[in-house]
């Protein structure tokens, strides 16, 4: 049943100034992103020279330590109380770690060791939790409103999008027009993420208004990241976030060997499919924006799921060698692929509402941080079918695989995500927190006199 006029009673929107200026360092998070979830695994093993298993192995290890650097980094928000503000100043810290790891990951030589490859995936993944977890905590203060911080996110979503289309762009101009080495293009992506992070980041924190907490820091601790986890609702968005996140993860992790090796492109074709797919969300996260509001969220986010398990599982019925149908399902795909994120992180916002009306502390860096682990523990398990596949005989250094191979690497590419994205949409059908819950939330929160945003942290 629509529901989308039933809203809290505050009617704040983010002017679009500041909107600009919070999604811009979207550009070169997510720039960093797609390479570390794509491209990165597949260039140290193809370019670099690491084994295949090794690496993904190095990739999946690194990730799962990754998770547990998220509630500790979501713990020291909640307990952070500056002048300044909480996520912002977190979002400087960010800066350094990130620009001299980016140097290291991308600029590598060949015949770096796996300890390097490690070491300094470590280095990156902790700037990027801090990044991540400051931003997303950021948008979720910047308004009350039910819609409106779909919004936010949908515009969240639409930069992370447009950044990785960016990045993307850097391999077909570099090795298509420039005709430049596969080396140089990933290269030039480190440079052009070393580039923007200062400047939008800068931008970000002088433009954009922090809303400061008058919720007390002394009794946050870190048992409440365990604590959240008992809440229902937490439960049902983070299986739905881990199961959504597993599937474009296994498609990301293999989209190359499984459309070169079984459908028969060339990597150039591949490039252009997987900027067709990316440029897609910019289609779908407006329609998904628009459809949160008409049906809610939690709605939507199941809807989505259904269309999206639908389109990919045609994936596998693709004729050979023919790019064009090949690029138009592909780029049907990618619709659906926008709503997960911003949706997620728009109802454990709407969740961290309701827990500062319950227990009068405002934990919404810890939930991010619980929400960003399980997004991380999913791309994590689905890079580690790069090692399964090594394991099953597939080789991705020789022109053609096995019979047995292929049919490994179609099972884990169509099967696997299809099962995931269905599991997601199973995962939301019993969340209670419509948009009438949580006009009560808000208006319990204004008799109570508590609120995540009762001033506003200089530097605007």
């Amino acid at each position: 049943m629509p529901s989308g006029g039933t809203n809290s009673n505050s009617e704040r929107q983010v002017s679009m100034a500041q909107m600009l200026a919070f999604i811009g360092p979207c550009l070169p998070f997510a720039a960093l992103g797609l390479p570390l979830a794509v491209i990165l695994s597949e260039y140290y093993a193809s370019e670099i020279g690491l084994s295949l298993g090794v690496v993904g192995a190095v990739f999946m290890v690194v990730r799962l330590f990754d998770i547990f650097v998220d509630p500790l980094v979501g713990w020291g928000m909640d307990k952070t109380r500056t002048r300044w503000g909480r996520f912002k100043l977190w979002m400087f810290i960010c800066l350094p770690i990130l620009f001299v790891s980016t140097g290291f990951i991308f600029l590598a030589p060949a015949g770096v060791s796996p300890i390097y490859l490690g070491c300094w995936l470590i280095i990156i993944y902790i700037g990027f939790s801090i990044a991540a977890l400051s931003q997303s905590s950021w948008g979720s203060i910047l308004t009350d409103n039910y819609n409106e911080r779909t919004r936010i996110f949908a515009w969240w979503q639409m930069a992370n999008i447009v950044g990785i289309i960016a990045v993307l762009l850097i391999p077909i101009l570099v090795m298509n027009v420039m005709g430049g080495s596969k080396t140089l293009a990933v290269q030039a992506m480190g440079v052009f993420i070393m580039v923007l992070l200062p400047v939008m980041i800068g931008i970000a924190l002088w433009v954009v208004p922090e809303k400061i907490s008058n919720t007390s820091a002394h009794d946050v601790r870190l048992s409440d990241y365990f604590r959240m986890l008992r809440r229902p609702n937490v439960i049902r968005v983070l299986l739905a976030d881990l199961w959504l996140g597993l599937a474009p993860g296994i498609m990301g992790a293999l989209f190359f060997f499984y459309f070169i090796q079984t459908k028969g492109l060339n990597r150039e074709q591949c490039n252009i499919a997987m900027f067709l797919y990316f440029f897609a969300g910019l289609v779908g996260a407006p329609i998904w924006n628009w459809a949160s509001k008409k049906y809610n969220k939690h709605r939507t986010l199941i809807a989505s799921s259904l269309i999206f398990a639908v389109i990919y599982a045609g994936l596998g019925f693709l004729p050979e060698k023919n790019f064009p149908v090949t690029a138009g399902l592909v780029f049907l795909a990618g619709i659906p692929y926008a709503a997960s994120l911003l949706l997620t992180r728009a109802l454990m916002a709407d969740i961290g509402d309701e827990v500062l009306l319950e227990t009068g502390h405002d934990h919404k860096g810890t939930l991010m941080a619980i929400l960003s682990a399980t997004t991380k523990l999913g791309y994590a398990f689905s890079v580690l079918t790069m090692s399964a596949l090594a394991a099953l005989g597939f080789d991705n250094r020789v022109e053609t695989n096995s019979t047995e191979a292929l049919m490994w690497v179609q099972i884990f590419f169509v099967g696997l995500p299809v099962a995931f994205l269905l599991l997601g949409a199973l995962a939301m059908r019993s969340y209670n927190l419509t948009p009438e819950r949580y006009a009560e939330i808000q208006a319990g929160l204004r008799e109570k006199g508590i609120s995540n945003d009762t001033g506003t942290a200089p530097g605007h």
